[in-house]
C-alpha cells in the first residue's frame, strides 16, 4: 500500500475496496465466481495478489461486500430513512422507480446472482443472511411505521415487503434479461407505476370486484 497521510487513509482504503468490488463484479458476471481466481481480480484492478488481501480476507469476503454494495439493500435503507415524511403512496412509487433504475445500473450483479447462487449454497446463504433478510425486515418495519399496528396484525408485512421486492426483481429479470421485452414491450414508466399500483391497491384498484 502506498504511503498516505493518516487523514486520507480511510478514504483511500474505501476507494480501493470499491475498485476491487467493481472489478470483481464485472469478472464474475463474465467468467463466473469459481472461474475467477483472486489473482485475476487483483491483476484487473492493477494491484498484486498480496495487496488484495490487505483489503479482503478472501474471495468470499469480497463477494459479501459486493452484495452489500450493489443489491437493493441501500435503496431499502433510504426508503425508511429519507422517505419517512413523504406521503406513503408517493414514497412507494419513488422506491419502485429507484429500485428499477438500480437494477438497470447493476445488471452484472443480477446476472451474477442468476448464474451463481442456485449452485452455490454457501454464497446463497450468505446473501440470504446479510442482504435479503435485513432488507425484508427493513421494509416490514417501514410498512408498520406507516400503516400502523392494526394493519400489521391483519396481514404479514414480511410477506408484503418480500412481495414488493419480488415483483420488481422478477419482472426486471424476465423483461430486461430474459428478453420478454421483445415479445411484450412495455414502457418502463408503465412497468414501475403498475407494480406500485398493484402493491398499493391490488389489481381491482378502487373499483368493484368483477361479476
Amino acid at each position: 500500500m502506498p504511503k498516505i497521510a493518516a487523514s486520507e487513509r480511510d478514504a483511500f482504503y474505501e476507494t480501493r475496496r470499491t475498485e476491487l468490488a467493481e472489478v470483481a463484479l464485472s469478472l464474475w458476471a463474465e467468467r463466473g465466481f469459481d472461474g475467477t481466481p483472486v489473482s485475476a481480480i487483483a491483476e484487473a484492478a492493477g494491484v498484486s495478489k498480496g495487496t488484495f488481501y490487505l483489503y479482503f480476507d478472501s474471495k468470499q469476503a469480497l463477494l459479501e461486500d459486493v452484495l452489500r454494495r450493489y443489491t437493493l439493500l441501500p435503496n431499502i435503507q433510504v426508503l425508511g430513512e429519507n422517505l419517512a415524511t413523504v406521503p406513503f403512496e408517493e414514497a412507494v412509487r419513488m422506491f419502485v422507480g429507484e429500485a428499477w433504475k438500480h437494477l438497470s445500473d447493476h445488471r452484472d450483479l443480477v446476472l451474477l446472482a442468476l448464474r451463481e447462487l442456485p449452485s452455490h449454497v454457501e454464497q446463497a446463504q450468505q446473501a440470504l443472511e446479510h442482504v435479503f433478510v435485513p432488507g425484508n425486515r427493513l421494509i416490514a418495519a417501514y410498512l408498520e411505521a406507516r400503516l400502523g399496528p392494526k394493519r400489521a396484525n391483519e396481514i404479514s408485512l414480511i410477506v408484503a415487503g418480500r412481495g414488493l421486492i419480488g415483483m420488481i426483481i422478477m419482472f426486471f429479470v424476465s423483461h430486461e434479461l430474459l428478453g420478454a421485452s421483445r415479445y411484450l414491450p412495455v414502457d418502463e414508466e408503465d412497468i414501475t407505476s403498475t407494480i406500485a399500483d398493484v402493491f398499493l391497491h391490488g389489481v381491482l384498484g378502487s373499483s368493484e370486484a368483477p361479476k
